[in-house]
């Protein structure tokens, strides 16, 4: 009621000297002035219903941003996961967040889905790969609308994807290139240098041969091998590979080396507090492999060489699979525990 008087304090004189008829007056006045005040804020309220137009009702959004999504989605699908499924998760969440900020889930519009592709394109990234980040993130994405009932939608579904063109074909590693680089990791027999003889012969992933434990090795057998335990990729990548040629030295050489008795891997150098970080091992083997390859082959050709040299001694496709850890092609092939060592082994042999 401020707004109503000049002086923030009004003094009436009561004009009598008796307590008892000075507080029947205030009490009577006070009764009087509770009345107006409240007069005045009913007329306020009336004419505020009647004059003031409808307000927009701005909605408080389904409580649930990004970061949440991908929370509840390792949550529920990052159980038996390693820490590659977990750090992807974050790298493509992260991209989003760079592009387009960290929002509740229902502000997103197809807007932003469309920003994101054209920050990827921006970053160099081809359309493959592009591709791949948004399968990843729509899941993510998807998963939380679904659990929690929001009525939304994701911001990704529907983006235009711009045609890729013509893809650069990786290409295979030619033999006698494969023989000079086996050559010079033996003369130079270092642990760099095993993974590489360990990757020619073999036609593991990078990660897989970086990753490798001590224990997956076993050298005392009639049929060497390499038992891969832990899934990296796919199902099929948990397999047993024959060590053959130089491969077999490079296993050997590794498992040789003095070792902490805590010390379970077999290339410590790139599994630091009990992760592989094959990225780094990438950079590394591919700048020194420049001299000995042609542009553009890196140290995942091996595995394309791989497949081209178990064709040309025309091995089975399904035997080639397993060698590789590739996904099965028929559901026939996936029936059974495949093709033993020895099998395996003489294909192997072949291709030396």
């Amino acid at each position: 009621m401020e707004s109503h008087y000049i002086s923030k304090r009004i003094v009436k004189s009561l004009k009598t000297r008796s307590k008892r008829v000075a507080l029947r007056s205030s009490n009577h006045i006070c009764f009087q002035l509770e009345a107006y005040w409240s007069s005045i804020r009913v007329e306020k309220i009336t004419l505020g219903l009647v004059s003031a137009p409808v307000a927009k009702v701005t909605p408080l959004g389904c409580g649930y941003d990004l970061l949440d999504a991908r929370d509840h989605y390792l949550k529920l699908k990052g159980e038996g996961k390693d820490h590659v499924f977990e750090r992807t998760v974050d790298r493509n969440v992260n991209y989003f967040i760079e592009a387009v900020g960290n929002r509740d889930l229902s502000e997103y519009t197809s807007t932003d889905g469309a920003k994101f592709r054209d920050c990827l394109i921006d970053k160099g990234l081809a359309v493959s790969s592009i591709k791949r980040i948004f399968s990843s993130l729509g899941p993510i994405i998807k998963l939380m609308i679904q659990e929690h009932g929001l009525s939304t939608s994701s911001p990704l579904a529907g983006t235009y994807m711009p045609s890729s063109g013509k893809k650069d074909k990786r290409q295979p590693i030619p033999l006698p290139a494969i023989h000079t680089i086996q050559s010079a990791c033996s003369d130079i027999d270092d642990d760099l240098r095993w993974i590489i003889a360990l990757i020619s012969d073999t036609g593991m992933r990078l990660a897989e041969a970086c990753g490798l434990e001590r224990s997956d090795v076993v050298l005392d057998s009639s049929t060497p091998h390499i038992a891969t335990s832990r899934r990296l990729k796919t199902a099929s990548s948990e397999r047993k590979v024959p060590l053959v040629g130089a491969s077999l030295w490079a296993a050997t050489q590794a498992f040789s080396v003095p070792y902490m008795e805590d010390e379970k891997f077999l290339f410590p150098r790139y599994t630091k507090g009990g992760k592989c970080n094959a990225n780094s091992a990438s950079a590394a083997l591919n700048k020194w492999m420049k001299s000995y390859v042609d542009e553009g082959v890196v140290i995942h050709s091996f595995r394309h060489s791989m497949r081209d040299r178990l064709r040309a001694v025309e091995c089975p496709s399904d035997i080639v699979d397993q060698i590789g850890g590739w996904s099965r092609s028929t559901v026939g092939e996936q029936y059974g525990s495949g093709y033993p060592l020895p099998v395996l082994h003489k294909w192997l042999q072949m291709i030396e």
